[in-house]
């Protein structure tokens, strides 16, 4: 109820008390005629008593309307230039009592008009709703940092910010390098400063994309090969991609062979492009199966504790019976115990998976010598060619340090230093595996701005981003196997996503794959791009965007520049069945002749006739020119809150620089956006 509703209910209750106190209904015996209806008809007597009371409050509320209405009719503009005295409700949501994660959009006043209303409410996206995407589209400009990204990572990051076990995890990309800055600062606010990492060429952690031993040697080289499509372009014959795959593949096999199944791009690079080394290399995996064997050292329990310090690289473990300790049979802990000069016994045991790495080498060997080189010399140079332009790149050294690390046993051990100019030796460490990251909830963040070296950023960051989606897509057999235990919401923030986007199409791989299944996973994808467009042009002329594109459902506009992107969001919004009239004038006349002094037509008698019929018509809810007006932190949104989907409407975004209690129309008056 409004305040002036309030004001004339009370004005005229106060009225019928005044009434009833001082003017009260004349008594029986008072007036022969009231006494007449009395005795003829008590029931209408009954009423006469209650409307002579109710009869001032009614007037009073009656003409009050009148007046209202009179003045809004004529006298609305006089209301130019009074400031609205109505604030704004309170803020929704609360990060340390809130059940799961939510974002406010901003508020909401018209639905469609570009007005304000006195009674304003907030756009929220609950938590399902966030496992299923938000897009956020907006040319250079209109916001989608300042009024989307940074809110929406705020209010994520800072829930339950003092609950480790439940606090959101998270990988951030972006093209600009300053994102990142502001991630580390929301998470200092938040109190988990501790919990951001971030990985660049100036950092001190290392990554290696091809550390992910749990995948299988094909999925890994099909990633670099559909990278290759996405960076250089697909072409038209498929040989290509797949004489790639299979050769990354191979020697990615072949690594992994060796003990630690350690592979770096560099390795398959220098593999690649020297076929003797690639024929050594085969000739060191023969050489290290033919003397394979499984087996368990033992030595004495005093001997092991006197020179534990330099044993303590394996895991031993005690036998209380033989009062012995054992370890699995490795070579270099048969080297240090010969050097030590302790004793020790080796019990030898075939095993299955001695047999299946010898099996592995023998696949190897008969994939070179039957394929690989079976294939004419210009072929083969050709396949080499195509796949060194893109991993020559992790050939150079600053690259090499950061992307193609040595075994994390051996940097644990020693670790690898490096002298920077201006920086003095800095430590590199190995970056833990993803699904420990997330797990223990780190926000990641890739600063590579894509100025230095753009190949390079957008290469690492596709791979960063598959692994992290990948790493997260094991969760539903592991939920499966701990129905009890609390997996916290992992959020994927990409800004300029246009610039890390990617789709498989008919292949297994691809955005629109991983998006698919994130609900499951607890995963929040929150990406922003300039345009539709921007995501059409890199994802090739196919109609794969829009699978990408269905797989986000919630979908904020900002202001759009260019044409296509205005008329796919304005589809996007739907459509409203609207009434519009039509006017039919009919005239006719009798004897009708053209006079020959004016020339104009007439006759002796004439009728006019005019007819007006309705009939049904279908308009945009939003028409695409409104999403090119769209001022600065203005959006039209489609909202979907896990279970359906809302219907599109306009909002008035929230930028981090101002308070939250400021109301959009009050900030924009004072020029503060």
């Amino acid at each position: 109820m409004k305040p002036r509703h309030a004001i004339l209910i009370l004005g005229g209750l106060g009225c019928s008390a005044w009434g009833f106190l001082y003017r009260p209904f004349p008594l029986p015996g008072d007036d022969p005629m009231l006494d007449l209806v009395l005795y003829h008809t008590p029931n209408f007597y009954s009423w006469i008593v209650w409307w002579y009371y109710l009869a001032p409050a009614a007037a009073v509320i009656v003409g009050g309307l009148i007046l209202i209405s009179v003045w809004r009719v004529w006298f609305s503009s006089w209301d130019v230039g009074i400031p609205n005295i109505a604030m704004l409700p309170r803020w929704p949501l609360s990060p340390d009592k809130d059940p799961g994660p939510a974002i406010v959009v901003g508020e909401v006043h018209h639905p469609v008009k570009t007005v304000e209303s006195r009674n304003p409410r907030w756009l929220v996206i609950p938590e399902r709703g966030l496992y299923t995407g938000v897009a956020i589209f907006g040319a250079v400009g209109s916001g989608k940092t300042s009024a989307c990204m940074r809110p929406f990572a705020e209010q994520i990051l800072s829930w339950k910010a003092s609950d480790r076990q439940r606090r959101a995890a998270g990988l951030v990309l972006e093209v600009k390098g300053d994102f990142c800055h502001d991630i580390r600062r929301i998470l200092a606010e938040a109190g988990r400063e501790d919990d951001y990492i971030e990985l660049g060429m100036e950092g001190r952690w290392q990554w290696n994309p091809l550390s992910a031993t749990w995948l299988d040697s094909y999925s890994l080289a099909y990633t670099i090969s559909s990278l290759l499509n996405q960076l250089f372009g697909k072409g038209k014959e498929p040989f290509w991609q797949q004489a790639y795959t299979n050769l990354v593949r191979w020697i990615i096999e072949l690594y992994r062979v060796f003990p630690g199944e350690w592979v770096t791009l560099q390795q398959v690079y220098h593999c690649a492009i020297d076929k003797e080394l690639f024929a050594a290399k085969i000739q060191e995996a023969e050489a290290y199966v033919r003397d394979l064997r499984e087996g368990i050292v033992w030595t004495d329990n005093n001997s092991l504790t006197s020179n534990m310090e330099v044993l303590d690289d394996w895991k031993w473990d005690l036998n209380t019976h033989e009062n012995a300790y054992c370890t699995d049979y490795n070579p270099a802990v048969e080297a240090r115990l010969k050097e030590l000069q302790i004793e020790y016994k080796i019990e030898w045991a075939e095993s299955i998976r001695v047999e299946e790495i010898r099996r592995r080498v023998e696949a190897v060997n008969r994939w070179y010598q039957h394929d690989w080189g079976m294939i004419d010399n210009k072929i083969r140079s050709s396949i080499v060619e195509g796949i060194s332009v893109f991993l020559s790149i992790f050939d150079l050294p600053d690259v090499a340090r950061v992307f193609c690390p040595p075994p994390p046993a051996t940097t644990a051990s020693t670790p690898q230093q490096d002298e920077q100019p201006g920086l003095g030796m800095s430590i590199r460490q190995s970056l833990p595996p993803l699904d420990e990251l997330i797990e223990s909830g780190k926000v990641l963040a890739l600063n590579m701005p894509a100025g230095t070296n753009p190949a390079l950023a957008r290469a690492v960051g596709v791979m960063l981003k598959n692994a992290w989606l990948q790493s997260l897509l094991r969760r539903p057999a592991q939920m499966k196997d701990a129905p009890d235990k609390y997996f916290r919401p992992a959020v994927f923030i990409c800004d300029e996503y246009q610039a890390f986007a990617s789709v498989g199409e008919d292949d297994p791989s691809g955005d629109e794959k991983s998006f698919a299944l994130t609900r499951q996973c607890r995963c929040i994808p929150i990406v922003a791009t300039q345009s539709i467009s921007s995501l059409r042009s890199v994802l090739g002329s196919s109609e794969a965007w829009r699978t990408l594109l269905q797989t986000l459902r919630t979908r904020i506009f900002l202001s759009l520049s260019d044409e296509a992107s205005a008329q796919t969001a304005s589809a996007l919004c739907g459509q409203v069945a609207k009434i519009k009239p039509s006017y039919t004038i009919t005239e006719s006349s009798r004897k009708s002749e053209v006079s020959m002094l004016s020339a104009q037509a007439g006759g002796i008698a004439g009728s006019v006739g005019a007819s007006k019929s309705f009939r049904e018509q279908r308009e945009a809810v939003f028409q695409p020119r409104e999403f090119a007006l769209l001022s600065n932190c203005q959006a039209i949104c489609l909202p979907y809150d896990g279970a359906r989907s809302l219907p599109a409407t306009r909002v008035y975004l929230k930028p981090h620089y101002l308070p939250r209690s400021l109301p959009y129309w009050r900030a924009k008056a004072e020029g503060k956006i």
